[in-house]
């Protein structure tokens, strides 16, 4: 699921933890952003702040099959994450280049990176649930488009390994807030759902409820 800071996310994925079937269930922090969470001591919490740690807990979830829901919060974020790594590690054989400007081979050589750590833990034994920042591009028309923040290709692919892709937003009546779980695809918005049983829009969404109209 993506959409604007704010709009219930990781909240939304951490009711994973109230049904039978998709808990215990275990959140890869690397947004920072877990805060909404912090009436809930019993969610598993694992903070990543380095790509390497990315790796060492997806081992270690092929050895023990525990969790039965694993996010990601977010992929935006891992994927800056990423970059950062990368361009260090350049820059400790090339001083001379300047470790804010990423070339072509670099944004080619995140992308894979990323590419790999999704297909990865999505074919875990489990349920996965990624998040991720909303981005709009405006085409010559004046027409917005609203999509996954990732760089370049990755906003087209990601959301091709997913088998529910949802647009997240809130909609304010008065003092009546609504957040809204957008799954059905538009001009405007990517989005979809392989299961077909979601509905175009879903009101005030939580795991329970999700998984028991895919169910």
């Amino acid at each position: 699921m993506y959409g604007d800071p704010g709009v219930g996310k990781t909240y939304l994925a951490g009711t994973a933890q109230d049904h039978e079937d998709t808990r215990p269930v275990l959140i890869i922090d690397v947004e920072g952003g877990t805060v909404t969470l912090r009436h809930r001591t019993d969610i598993d919490v694992v903070s990543v702040r380095a790509i390497t740690q990315i790796k060492e807990i997806y081992d270690q979830l092929t050895k023990e099959q525990y969790y039965k829901t694993v996010v990601i919060d977010s992929l935006t974020e891992l994927q800056k994450l990423d970059m950062r790594d990368i361009m260090r590690e350049l820059v400790s054989r090339k001083p001379e280049r300047d470790p804010d400007v990423p070339d072509q081979r670099e944004w080619g050589k995140s992308g894979e990176h990323i590419r790999s750590i999704v297909r990865a833990f999505r074919d875990l034994p489990c349920n996965t649930i990624m998040t991720a920042l909303a981005a709009t591009v405006q085409a010559d028309s004046g027409a917005i488009t609203y999509h996954p923040d990732l760089p370049g290709k990755l906003r087209a692919h990601i959301p091709g390994f997913m088998d529910i892709v949802g647009y997240m937003y809130v909609v304010q009546d008065g003092e009546v807030i609504q957040r809204r779980l957008q799954v059905t695809p538009t001009r405007a918005i990517r989005a979809k759902d392989r299961t077909g049983n979601l509905g175009g829009v879903v009101e005030n969404p939580s795991i329970p409820m999700l998984w028991a109209l895919i169910n």
